[in-house]
């Protein structure tokens, strides 16, 4: 899922901008690695002599860039971080599929604060830590150390400080962070920002050990710390006993934890062929697989030792068009073109099902979302000709459509849409780029269309909308820009009072839907293949390993 905003910036730029534009879930894009600790060689070999014992076996496609926290973008890199690390505050928990819990993030409950309050011009956060609290190496987890971390995050600049933000940066969100004693923290804010709570649930808002940091290398304003790209300053459920980049980790539980974990030991193996992912979850040598291409998962549906879920994630299939290059500036072409997505047959064919179509702004695991108004568009190549007429543009027309090699899924809804859209005289050349072009062709909006599994780092509508939707944001792909939306966006994020942030949002959605900015596939699902043996498993798209057992 992308974040939002890259460093305008800096040396580390680029490398910032990969993982940003990798997106949370989504495929791969490993042009560049952050640094050098982080860029191990790949894995493909089993990983079953692991599998014995006590220890939970996770096996995923693809390990973290980084392991510090103020520098992760995305699940990719979360694999490890909330395992070792704890924040202020942390999603609720709600029935997920199978007898699976899953987060909810639209209830936000204590983790390292025991409590809050929040003054009445939604201003002041004052936060009560839990008392005691000491991090590996006896250093206390206190007030001090809350208020080195975020700051650290924001000085650092990188994906960290945008989490922390909420994007908002004119002026910056937090005005001050004061620390009255040693288990208390105020958070004065520069504006109200009712979605901060969920901000610093973030593994970015993760608390670290301010001895430890200056101990290697500090804080250094722009610049990412190479210690920590490789090891953990934190106080979590577990400590990571041993890593080794893009291979594996192993974390034990933490026995100086204020709660019990599930597991006493977790091997993760970051095994990058979806082959073996497939042939060790078959065989049992994993008991949690996580990564697996759609078409693998659905093979294993029918396996009585195991057990297939598909959560709902903030993930969307995207199908995006250049509102700002011809052809895709023609609103009416827009709206014609989505009537002319075969959305069922992809669902069903290409995902496998693991998905679920809408059309709007957000996808249904939102909590802005309203399924009344964000209704499934549905094909209807008559309507799409009627409209086409009615746009004004004359046919055949042509137009390319960018997509990243290496991905099936992509390819396939690529496939599909060209055929199509030939039948209405709109003819796509498909390019595949690699991911290093892929990424300089959609950040310098050099592409009429583009193929996307995307989504935002926090899942909230003002968040998400803050770099999607705005108009002149330069992470706003698809150059959308409704300006009436922008002004009720602005409105929104201000809003304290539910009932009126989803009258914004449901006015945001019908605007978003007139004009068509982008074309919705389907809303993903996120793909868990469990054993039997596993008894208990917690679904968030920032992976949390906390409550897993078997």
């Amino acid at each position: 899922m992308s974040l939002g905003r890259v460093r305008a910036e800096g040396a580390n730029g680029m490398q910032w901008l990969i993982r940003f534009l990798n997106g949370r879930g989504g495929p791969l894009i490993a042009a560049t690695c952050l640094v050098a600790a982080a860029c191990g060689s790949s894995n493909t070999a089993p990983s079953s002599q692991a599998s014995n014992g006590s220890a939970l076996v996770v096996n995923m496609a693809v390990g973290p860039a980084t392991l510090d926290p103020a520098e992760e973008c995305g699940t990719t890199d979360f694999t490890i971080t909330n395992g070792v690390y704890s924040q202020l505050t942390q999603y609720g928990s709600k029935p997920g599929p199978d007898g699976t819990t899953q987060a909810d993030p639209a209830h936000i409950v204590p983790y390292l604060a025991k409590s809050w309050n929040i003054s009445s011009d939604g201003l002041v956060y004052t936060f009560h830590l839990r008392p005691g609290l000491k991090f590996p190496n006896g250093d206390p987890v206190d007030s001090q150390a809350v208020k080195f971390s975020l700051e650290r995050s924001v000085t650092m600049n990188g994906c960290g400080g945008y989490f922390i933000y909420d994007g908002i940066y004119t002026p910056p969100l937090i005005k001050s962070i004061a620390t009255p004693d040693p288990n208390t923290v105020v958070i004065t804010l520069s504006r109200p920002d009712p979605n901060v709570l969920q901000d610093w649930a973030q593994p970015a808002a993760s608390i670290v050990d301010p001895a430890v940091v200056n101990a290697h290398g500090g804080v250094v304003p722009n610049q990412v710390n190479q210690w920590m790209a490789g090891h953990v300053a934190g106080y979590g459920p577990f400590l990571l006993q041993s890593y080794e980049p893009n291979k594996r980790a192993v974390l034990v539980a933490n026995p100086n934890f204020f709660e019990k974990s599930g597991a006493q030991k977790v091997v993760i193996n970051f095994i990058n062929s979806d082959p073996t992912l497939l042939l060790e979850a078959k065989s049992g040598a994993a008991d949690v697989t996580l990564g697996l291409a759609k078409q693998s998962a659905h093979s294993l549906a029918s396996n009585p030792n195991l057990r297939v879920i598909a959560d709902p994630s903030p993930e969307t299939e995207w199908l995006g068009l250049a509102n700002n290059m011809p052809p895709f500036n023609n609103q009416k072409l827009r709206e014609a073109l989505s009537y002319a997505v075969p959305y069922q047959q992809i669902l069903s064919n290409i995902a496998f099902g693991y998905g679920k179509l809408f059309f709007g702004p957000f996808p249904p695991s939102f909590p802005g979302y309203n399924a009344q108004i964000e209704k499934p568009r549905p094909y209807d190549l008559a309507k799409a000709r009627q409209l086409l007429q009615a746009s004004g543009v004359h046919t055949p027309i042509g137009a390319t459509l960018v997509i990243q090699e290496g991905n099936p899924i992509d390819e396939q809804v690529a496939t599909a849409v060209q055929g199509v859209w030939s039948q209405l005289g709109v003819n796509l050349t498909v390019q595949q780029l690699s991911p290093t072009d892929y990424i300089n062709a959609l950040e310098g909006h050099k592409v009429q269309a583009f193929i996307r599994l995307d989504g935002p780092g926090v899942i909230d509508p003002g968040y998400y909308l803050g770099y999607d939707m705005k108009c002149g944001i330069s992470f706003n792909l698809t150059a959308t820009c409704i300006p009436q939306a922008d002004q009720l966006l602005d409105q929104a994020r201000q809003t304290t009072d539910p009932a009126t942030r989803q009258q914004l949002w449901d006015q945001i959605e019908r605007l978003w839907i007139a004009d068509t900015p982008k074309i919705p596939v389907y809303g993903d699902e996120y793909i868990t293949v469990l054993n039997k043996r596993v008894r208990s498993y917690f679904y968030s798209d920032e992976i949390n390993y906390r409550t897993w057992s078997k």
